[in-house]
């Protein structure tokens, strides 16, 4: 526990240089992780595995039980003897019916730590559920963050392909008039019309990208599909200094489930093992029923008091084999953390690694992003004076677009790499 609690400090310490999300993604998380249908069934779990620890607790204490019993004989017992020195005979003659209550107390005394080691697996099944849920809360977030920051790039991307869209009609228009005055020559107007056409398509194209993933998002947060949603306008660019990164520490739920697997397992070796060590219990029987005493009519109460002491000896090898049964669950278990570790530390370094990429890739567009606006600027000053031709306006409004385009996936790229890092060290809580 006070590993955990040094940990968790540590992590809200490096944390404190994380970005911080934006509400509405916060707000849409929120939404996500009351929906999800996973997540719901697994906190139904944890109440289920605190039932089953109660239950495990319930057999320390005595057990109180009744029954009743009724039954009729056809041909009851009889006995007919005589006596020489009485010269007397003696006839006996059982009852045809027989009924009676009896009420029950017992109390376990030893159960070669059964009943704790019941107890302990309930404990652990518990955590198992409990750190299932935190993979799941986390990887709902996860998702949700993914396809937050999709919709938000297609909305963007339908922004850059509507002013395209813009640009390319009003230099249509403009090469028209010129056609029309007798300075430009009528191909020019052919060759804008046809880029005039190409943005049409790609603007219904990111159109119709950003309404699916529009509809994608809102299924997953659980609204309508045809509900407006609200994003962000544009994506903004993640600032995350190299010291943040090189000093997170992974803590993820999976290795905890991997631990509480070795710990069910190691239960389960020794309630293979109580069984076979001596169970004793006492316990006390009240009854009341017939025939009474001395085989009368009527029913009569009665009590019996015992000590029940239970050893086995000779069980044909099956102690030892349930015991390498579950030495080898127990290896395979350990065997499983073993990996596991080994796939977080490779995620956990390749997120970070990778964001560090995906943040340079994007200073590098925005400067070409720069660059291409300005060149794009000038082609459409030097076609005015009559300087360069319609496809040199033409190639530098591509080269802008595809700049502006190359901008977005940049940033989208970084966004998830950085939700990577987010689910690699298992940030969410902490954001």
């Amino acid at each position: 526990m006070k590993k955990n609690i040094l940990l968790i400090l540590g992590l809200l310490i490096h944390c404190t240089a994380l970005p911080q999300s934006s509400s509405l993604l916060k707000k849409y998380r929120l939404q996500a992780l009351q929906y999800n249908h996973d997540l719901k069934a697994a906190e139904k779990n944890i109440s289920a595995s605190l039932e089953l620890e109660k239950a495990a607790r319930s057999d320390q204490k005595p057990e109180i039980g009744a029954k009743a019993h009724f039954q009729y004989t056809g041909n009851p017992n009889e006995l007919s003897a005589t006596i020489p020195t009485i010269d007397q005979n003696i006839y006996l003659q059982g009852q045809h019916t027989q009924y009676g209550a009896t009420l029950s107390l017992m109390q376990p005394l030893y159960t070669g730590k059964r009943i704790l080691e019941n107890i302990r697996l309930a404990r652990h099944q518990q955590s198992l559920a409990t750190y299932e849920a935190l993979a799941i809360r986390a990887a709902v977030c996860y998702q949700t963050d993914l396809q937050y920051w999709n919709i938000v790039a297609r909305q963007e991307m339908v922004q850059v392909y509507q002013d395209f869209h813009q640009t390319m009609r009003l230099l249509v228009e403009n090469i028209q008039e010129r056609v029309d005055a007798g300075l430009t020559d009528p191909q020019d107007l052919l060759m804008a019309e046809v880029k005039l056409n190409e943005a049409q398509y790609q603007l219904l194209t990111a159109q119709s990208n950003y309404e699916t993933g529009r509809m994608a998002f809102n299924s997953l947060i659980g609204l309508p599909l045809q509900t407006p949603t609200e994003v962000e306008t544009i994506l903004p660019p993640i600032v995350l200094p190299d010291s943040c990164l090189q000093h997170l520490h992974p803590n993820r739920p999976e290795i905890e489930i991997a631990h509480e697997q070795i710990k069910i397992a190691e239960n389960r070796l020794n309630l293979n093992e109580s069984t076979y060590k001596p169970q004793l219990s006492i316990g006390i029987d009240a009854n009341y029923s017939s025939p009474g005493y001395n085989f009368q009519e009527g029913p009569d109460p009665n009590y019996i008091a015992y000590a029940k002491l239970s050893i086995p000896i000779f069980e044909w090898g099956k102690r030892r084999h349930e015991k390498q049964m579950a030495l080898a669950e127990i290896g395979k278990a350990t065997d499983q953390l073993n990996k596991i570790t080994d796939q977080i530390e490779l995620e956990t370094r390749t997120a970070q690694v990778a964001l560090s990429q995906a943040i340079e890739a994007v200073k590098l567009c925005a400067s070409s992003l720069e660059k291409a606006r300005t060149n794009e600027q000038k082609a459409r000053e030097r076609y005015h004076e009559g300087e360069n031709s319609i496809l040199e306006v033409i190639d530098a409004q591509s080269y802008y677009q595809t700049a502006r385009l190359n901008y977005i996936k940049a940033k989208i790229t970084a966004h998830y790499r950085y939700a990577d890092l987010l689910k690699a060290f298992h940030l969410y809580d902490f954001i």
